[in-house]
């Protein structure tokens, strides 16, 4: 009889916990995108959107199931799912098919899409919109992104916009930091591509429809995702999975426990594993992988940490040859006439060290100057930040000494480069060349190298009307490289700028100023140490 009393209250307590998990109200929106128009289709998307949305239903979620839907079709279907989102416990968006990334931002691609150039992008969805809608959800928000697929739309944009000015157009999609209450699941790491499979579903949504209905917290069923999916692929492919939710959230109630224990079980190694590897993916250090992987060598995780210690040995050669692109650089930018915007031509010596651009025209925080900043990726690219303060009332007529900002987006290869102005209403494009470095033999042969490595930065150039006799007169009021550069042709870097002054013969000085302290010219020539 007490035997039979026990399993009834057993049954009971599994019954109440399953109509715990599910008494909450959850929403999902599902979109497989595969029958593309313009390209070729993709065979696995409608199959994953149907099963994820069926599995989802189980899991008891009232989820909006949408497949191959148009432009229109897939702004109205975001829409729903964003009033949806409102006061809702869970939301949850998934979607399979086309994706790419441009500026760092990610795009998901509707069946009719053309893209030919960035222009083209906001026909497109962006992932950080659905990211914010998804906010609106009370206790957890997942965004599943089964969409790294190598792609025709990224290889035109590439072909259009990354060789014609100079925007590298990276492979995959963009790393997203998850805010909290947040889990981001991708089919595989940032910036790499995900295998479309060649079954009924991609390698990714297999894992996800056979883990989904676990029984564990939210946060262990993602992470077993995604060991599940460097299982199936051998290693080929690692999803990335950014973790914000630190709560206990279980999607399929809590795992039972047994009632009756005939015998104490033996430990079992791998108990913690689960824990552990949350924390070291919290941290996402080197030190943290290596210490799982040294704890619990032969548990789920083992494999995934070892390709995390070898990404992240990776990343850290990857800084190390950002130096590569250290140096001075010319850069020559033409901007297209686009009223109220007049032609203008630009010409700037820009410095990199340490694998950061960082460079100052002008009087920083005084009108007319110019900063110009942002970190080299090891492969050439980056994304660099312009800020100033306006000289005088630009064409759109906001006051002189008003502050603008906008991006540069690079390309840089070897001792050549080309950019592109983003962020503005002004088309600029830029051409850089890598400044070879100075032979001692090309100073000026007064120069005196002892006394030029005292100097300061007001003394490195001394303008005409302070020399005597053709030499130098020390003065304490010289100019700065970038003063001396304006002084050089004042004309040349301006509004209305003309186009043959485009020689290089001023920015050059400027550059060689700014890299050796020392600088020569037909109207000027002197020497001292560059600060700039």
């Amino acid at each position: 009889m007490r035997l039979f009393q026990c399993l009834a209250l057993c049954f009971l307590s599994f019954a109440l916990s399953a109509l715990d998990a599910h008494a909450d109200k959850r929403v999902a929106l599902v979109i497989g995108n595969g029958a593309y128009r313009n390209v070729p289709t993709l065979p696995n998307p409608t199959n994953d959107a149907a099963d994820v949305g069926a599995a989802l239903k189980r899991a008891g979620f009232d989820p909006l199931v949408a497949t191959d839907l148009d432009q229109a079709a897939m702004q109205e279907a975001v829409l729903r799912f964003a009033r949806d989102a409102r006061g809702a416990d869970v939301a949850l968006f998934y979607y399979s098919g086309h994706a790419l990334q441009f500026a760092g931002v990610n795009y998901l691609v509707p069946v009719d899409a053309v893209v030919r150039d960035e222009v083209d992008l906001r026909r497109l969805v962006r992932a950080d919109e659905i990211l914010a809608d998804l906010q609106q959800a009370k206790n957890l928000r997942i965004l599943v992104l089964d969409a790294c697929r190598d792609n025709p739309f990224a290889d035109e944009l590439r072909r259009n916009v990354g060789q014609g000015r100079g925007v590298a157009v990276a492979r995959g999609l963009a790393k997203m930091e998850s805010p909290d209450g947040t889990i981001i699941s991708y089919a595989t790491q940032a910036g790499r591509t995900a295998d479309d499979g060649d079954g009924r579903n991609s390698p990714y949504t297999s894992a996800f429809l056979e883990h989904i209905r676990d029984r564990d917290n939210i946060n262990t069923v993602f992470q077993t995702i995604s060991a599940g999916v460097y299982q199936r692929t051998k290693g080929t492919q690692v999803p990335e999975l950014s973790l914000s939710f630190f709560g206990e959230y279980y999607l399929n109630g809590k795992p039972e426990t047994a009632a009756l224990a005939p015998s104490a079980p033996q430990a079992d190694p791998c108990a913690d594993a689960a824990d552990h590897w949350r924390s070291a993916e919290a941290l996402g250090r080197l030190a943290a992988f290596k210490d799982h992987l040294v704890r619990f060598p032969a548990c789920a995780f083992a494999d995934l940490a070892k390709t995390r210690i070898a990404a992240l040995a990776k990343s850290a050669d990857d800084d190390k040859r950002t130096t590569a692109f250290d140096g001075t650089w010319i850069g020559k930018e033409t901007c297209e006439s686009k009223p109220p915007f007049p032609e203008g031509y630009y010409q700037y010596a820009l410095r990199i060290k340490d694998g950061v651009l960082h460079s100052v025209f002008g009087e920083e925080g005084k009108r007319g100057s110019s900063v110009f900043d942002g970190r080299i990726e090891a492969d050439g690219s980056a994304s660099i930040t312009v800020k100033g303060l306006f000289a005088e009332n630009d064409p759109l007529r906001r006051p002189a000494g008003s502050p603008y900002q906008y991006k540069v987006v690079l390309a840089l290869k070897e001792a050549s480069g080309a950019g592109v102005r983003t962020e503005t209403p002004r088309p600029c494009r830029m051409e850089l060349s890598k400044l070879a470095p100075q032979s001692p033999d090309a100073n000026p042969p007064h120069a005196d190298s002892k006394r030029a490595t005292k100097r300061d930065d007001k003394t490195a150039v001394i303008p005409p009307e302070q020399r005597e006799g053709g030499k130098a007169r020390q003065t304490g009021g010289g100019l700065s490289c970038s003063m001396m550069r304006s002084k050089c042709a004042v004309n040349c870097v301006d509004i209305s700028g003309n186009p043959n002054c485009a020689s290089t013969a001023c920015p050059r000085l400027e550059a060689e100023c700014m890299s050796s302290g020392c600088w020569r010219g037909r109207g000027f020539s002197g020497c001292g140490l560059a600060k700039r």
